[in-house]
């Protein structure tokens, strides 16, 4: 037994695993068991864990890493800079400082302990595998009645009850479907026998569902997204069919009785986006009206931004009393100016320019559609980030940044000409 955990704990895999785990392990650490300290440093230690991993494969790898390296290392200049450039609200800095890089290091755990295309399907199941748990108790919270909190029910809105499952709030777990449906789908396509068939369609199936009951449109915009850009890549008619489907699927809709179940609450969550009274509200009190507060921040200090931690997130809101932006772009618009967005923006493109790359180099392989559904989820991670604060969500950062720096592993694996 001895010899049997210290192998399984001298394997990097054993502690990917544990980390695709991440939402269930926090959970059940923080509400259901809770031990002090562990509770609370317990992914900082599994983080430090697969850090010495990480400079091990570093250490033994010929992988070497393409040009995003530049970006990396220059956001992470600056972040050290403006840490050690504000002294006077020096806890925030730092604590600003953790909320962002602590979880792109991910990408470097990612990039140097991947092996192979075959240990990433087997990670891509484990991944698919949790976040189908996490979508049935979401469906199960609809199904008995749960009420959501009204801190996520907008004034005039029929729907009362979103599904929110143990991630936080049902935003996160729009975001987190909007990735793990994708991830399903590749591997249904993927899959030779029929009973795995039928396992991944059922997986697909259930976080569809649990991401339509989160009432999230921003998920519901960032995942139609996604597809058009994997069915584009995988078959371009079929991807100007889906647009024309989507065309009359929303007129159609327009025309549903709001009375008509589920339906209509769909209609009411989509309409509603486009009256002036959202407007008007949003504009006073909601995501415009905080977008254009990140804004004048930005104004202030153009160049550099007020500071990390200093708006528009958890560390802000502990520190400050700052609300959320509702937008994780506008938050690091407002915290590190313009050169720091460009350089975060231009770090996630450069990372999914990578996955497009390898997809495109896999079409014929046997890799070809897993490699695709996960490109699609973290399309439409990044694109939720646009109006969500997903990058906020631990795990949700962790595993954006991980799968992005297995795609660039597999990348660079494929360019230099290594077979599966």
């Amino acid at each position: 037994m001895r010899e049997t955990v210290l192998k399984w704990g001298s394997q990097s895999t054993t502690w990917l695993y544990l980390l695709l785990a991440y939402p269930v392990i926090d959970y059940v650490l923080r509400k259901i068991l809770p031990i002090p300290v562990v509770s609370s440093f317990w992914d900082e230690a599994l983080l430090i864990i697969l850090m010495a991993f990480t400079f091990g494969a570093f250490l033994q790898t010929n992988r070497t890493m393409p040009g995003i390296k530049h970006l990396l290392s220059a956001f992470f200049v600056l972040g050290l800079a403006l840490m050690v450039t504000d002294m006077a609200n020096w806890e925030a800095s730092v604590e600003g400082f953790r909320s962002v890089y602590q979880y792109i290091i991910a990408f470097l755990m990612g990039f140097y302990l991947l092996k192979s295309a075959d240990d990433l399907d087997k990670f891509l199941k484990g991944v698919a595998l949790i976040g189908f748990f996490a979508a049935v108790v979401g469906v199960l919270q609809v199904v008995i009645g749960v009420k959501t909190p009204e801190s996520w029910v907008q004034e005039g809105e029929a729907i009362t009850t979103r599904a929110f499952s143990f991630v936080t709030s049902p935003n996160v777990l729009g975001s987190y479907m909007a990735l793990i449906a994708p991830v399903a789908a590749g591997l249904f396509m993927k899959a030779t026998s029929r009973k795995e068939k039928w396992v991944w369609v059922l997986v697909t199936l259930t976080t569809l569902l649990a991401l339509l009951l989160t009432g999230s449109r921003g998920a519901w915009f960032a995942l139609a997204f996604a597809l058009f850009i994997c069915f584009y890549i995988w078959n371009k008619r079929i991807a100007g069919y889906l647009v024309l489907a989507g065309v009359i699927g929303l007129v159609a809709l327009f025309f549903v009785p709001e009375s008509v179940p589920m339906v209509g609450t769909v209609k009411n969550r989509i309409f509603t986006l486009f009256t002036p009274e959202y407007f008007e509200s949003s504009s006073q009190g909601g995501r415009v009206g905080r977008w254009g507060e990140a804004y004048d921040k930005m104004r202030i200090e153009p160049l550099f931004g007020v500071g990390l931690g200093h708006h528009g997130g958890a560390v802000a809101s502990r520190h400050f009393g700052t609300i959320y932006s509702d937008s994780y772009f506008f938050k690091s618009l407002a915290e590190y100016g313009l050169i720091g967005i460009i350089l975060l923006v231009s770090l996630v493109v450069s990372m999914l320019k990578y996955g497009a790359g390898l997809v495109r180099k896999l079409q014929g392989s046997p890799h070809f559609f897993s490699v695709l559904g996960l490109f699609g989820g973290l399309i439409a991670v990044a694109t939720h980030n646009l109006v969500e604060n997903i990058f906020e969500v631990p795990f949700m950062a962790l595993y954006f940044w991980l799968f992005g720096g297995f795609l660039c592993a597999l990348y660079v694996d494929q360019t230099q000409d290594k077979r599966w």
